[in-house]
């Protein structure tokens, strides 16, 4: 990764979840406590036994593209299905005599994700102050995330992030999203930026840096886990968003 100055953009784009916002980086941690939450339905039933269960599932069907598009835009039919299926999965494997897991309970699992999310849920420390710093740079901002309008409008008025951004792009609302190059264009063409004048700021090794740095952007990895890799086409990697006025510092 090179150490040396970053050009100065004309437009900056943000990732949504797990860069501006807490959300999903640790899937053991939310399951573990949306299945305790539910141990009178799991009965004899170790908790452990089934989060895991639950977690290899989601996981799983996660690995793929198409499995997290499903989990994005059809989230409550989604989670369904995959829990059930580990249900069923742990039916096959239950110990002999032990009552079977129903199907209702594992709807009702499924169906808490969302809910348990959005309580838990927060703004990352220092991102208001960083936006309204870029802003006071001159530097036009632009938001990019997938997933649905409703759930990722409302996140952006609860945290009163929209009004600091002057363009928007959602998956759903657009008809495309990450990594597809119609995402990061169409945006800039909003911000009027070329991709050579603009920066990518996330956490998604592939959305957020690999994809955007292909198509000229200059790409920023957020990464809170030191352990993880500097991803393929990273000009910069930063562990908190105060870090961020530091790389215009030396430009």
């Amino acid at each position: 990764m090179s150490k040396a100055p970053l050009p100065r953009p004309e437009a900056v784009l943000f990732d949504l979840d797990d860069t501006l916002l807490t959300a999903y980086r640790q899937p053991e941690r939310t399951w573990s406590a949306i299945i305790s939450e539910h141990a009178e339905a799991l009965g004899e039933h170790d908790g452990r036994w089934v989060t895991a269960e639950v977690l290899a599932r989601v996981l799983d069907f996660l690995a793929h593209e198409e499995g997290r598009k499903l989990w994005r835009l059809e989230g409550d039919l989604t989670r369904r299905k995959v829990v059930r299926s580990a249900f069923h999965r742990l039916n096959l494997a239950r110990p002999q005599g032990s009552e079977p897991l129903h199907g209702v309970d594992a709807d009702r699992i499924a169906d808490r994700f969302e809910s348990y999310l959005e309580e838990t849920i927060a703004l990352k420390p220092e991102a208001l102050a960083l936006l309204d710093w870029l802003a006071a740079q001159g530097i036009r901002l632009g938001l990019l995330t997938n997933g649905s309008g409703a759930r990722q409008r409302g996140k952006l008025a609860r945290f009163d992030l929209a009004r600091r951004f002057k363009a928007i792009r959602i998956e759903e609302e657009a008809g495309f999203g990450k990594p597809e190059p119609a995402a990061y264009l169409s945006l800039l063409a909003l911000l009027d930026a070329p991709p050579e004048a603009a920066w990518m700021i996330g956490d998604d090794p592939v959305w957020d840096v690999a994809a955007p740095a292909r198509l000229g952007l200059t790409a920023i990895f957020y990464s809170e886990e030191p352990k993880a890799p500097t991803p393929f086409g990273a000009a910069a990697r930063v562990s908190a968003l105060g870090e961020i006025p530091a790389l215009f510092s030396a430009a």
